[in-house]
């Protein structure tokens, strides 16, 4: 019997195990923020620009974070809860909230290492402006072709919230 070969697809082999350096990359960050600081990547992330600027509403952090309102707005959620995010009424704007680190949360912040997803961002403004739009393009239809293309974009490494009904006994 013949034994299994890639040859013939090195474009397939080089994308793979670039995606498979990037999520153990991803997951090893992930999970030394969550060992060390008990918070996730995702809510650190969140913290990281809140304390760049703060008075932040869900929908700024929404747009600094490339992420969506309800994706954001569960992160803040769990953060407030944690104490380490306050919201208040926005003082030029009543109906406007506003977000703020706590003092436990400007600590955590100061102690965090460095963001994998700043060096991510920072890593894509290096390519080119026709290999960014040329990749974006390449992952998205890749992501369609394989049938993911629905699936909801979060935050990077963010658990799902799952309802009570949902979640699966053991």
């Amino acid at each position: 019997m013949p034994k299994p070969t890639a040859d013939g697809q090195p474009d397939l082999s080089r994308a793979l195990n670039a995606l498979r350096r990037m999520v153990r990359g991803l997951r090893s960050a992930a999970e030394g923020i969550e060992r060390e600081l008990n918070v996730s990547a995702a809510q650190l992330f969140v913290l990281t620009q809140l304390g760049k600027v703060p008075n932040q509403s869900v929908k700024d952090l929404a747009v600094v974070t490339m992420t969506t309102h309800s994706t954001v707005s569960e992160v803040v959620g769990q953060l407030i809860a944690k104490g380490l995010v306050t919201r208040t009424a926005d003082a030029a704007d009543g109906r406007r909230s506003v977000l703020r680190l706590t003092r436990q949360g400007a600590n955590l912040v100061k102690k965090s290492p460095r963001l994998i997803q700043a060096d991510l961002i920072k890593g894509f403004g290096v390519l080119r402006p026709s290999e960014r739009r040329d990749l974006a393009k390449g992952l998205e239809r890749w992501l369609d072709a394989s049938g993911l293309g629905g699936v909801r974009s979060t935050m990077l490494f963010e658990k799902p919230l799952i309802p009570p009904k949902h979640r699966r006994i053991k």
